[in-house]
C-alpha cells in the first residue's frame, strides 16, 4: 500500500517540475524578443528619439549654433567615413546652415534603435536620409551616436556617421 501511494504523489511532483521547467524555457526563449524591443521603445528609447530630434532641428531646421553646441560634451569626437575626424571645438561648431542649400535629414522610419551603456549613458543608432532640394536623389547613411547623461541631461560625446551612399542604390 505504500508502494502505491507514493506513485501518485511522484507522477504530480513530476508533472509539476516538466510544467516549471517548460514555464522557464519560455521565459527564456522570449528573453532576446523582449531586449529587442526595449531597444525600440520605452522611456529610454523615447529620451533618446527626443535627443536625436533635438540635434537634427538644430543643425537642420533652426540651425540653432548655441543649443546645437550644448548638446555636445567638451571632449566630444566625430567621425565621418567621407570628411574624417573632428575633435572638441570642432565638433561643436556649425560652419553652415543645411537648411539655407535645402538641405534636409530624415529619419528612416524604424531604424532607430537605443542600449543604455550602465554607468555612462546609452548607444542610438539608426539610419538617416539627406536630400537636397532641386537635386534629384539623396543619400542615404548609417549613423552610431554616444550620449553620456550629465547632471544637466543628455550629451552627445561620440558620433560615427558612415556608409554615406545614394539612397536609390541601397536595397530596401
Amino acid at each position: 500500500m505504500r508502494h502505491s501511494s507514493t506513485r501518485p504523489q511522484a507522477a504530480g511532483f513530476r508533472g509539476r517540475s516538466r510544467q516549471l521547467l517548460a514555464g522557464l524555457f519560455s521565459i527564456v526563449l522570449a528573453l532576446p524578443c523582449l531586449a529587442q524591443d526595449t531597444a525600440r521603445s520605452g522611456p529610454l528609447y523615447d529620451e533618446l528619439a527626443g535627443m536625436d530630434t533635438a540635434l537634427f532641428e538644430a543643425a537642420f531646421v533652426t540651425c540653432d549654433a548655441g543649443k546645437f553646441r550644448a548638446l555636445f560634451t567638451e571632449d566630444a569626437e566625430f567621425y565621418h567615413d567621407k570628411t574624417g575626424a573632428s575633435f572638441g571645438e570642432a565638433v561643436k561648431t556649425m560652419k553652415s546652415c543645411p537648411r539655407d542649400n535645402g538641405v534636409t535629414r530624415t529619419l528612416v522610419p524604424g531604424s532607430l534603435e537605443v542600449y543604455p551603456m550602465q554607468g555612462y549613458g546609452a548607444v542610438q543608432m539608426g539610419r538617416h536620409v539627406f536630400a537636397k532640394k532641386g537635386e534629384p536623389g539623396s543619400e542615404e547613411a548609417k549613423f552610431v551616436h554616444l550620449w553620456k547623461r550629465e547632471a544637466g541631461g543628455w550629451r552627445l560625446a561620440r558620433v560615427l556617421s558612415f556608409d554615406h551612399r545614394s539612397a536609390v542604390a541601397i536595397a530596401p
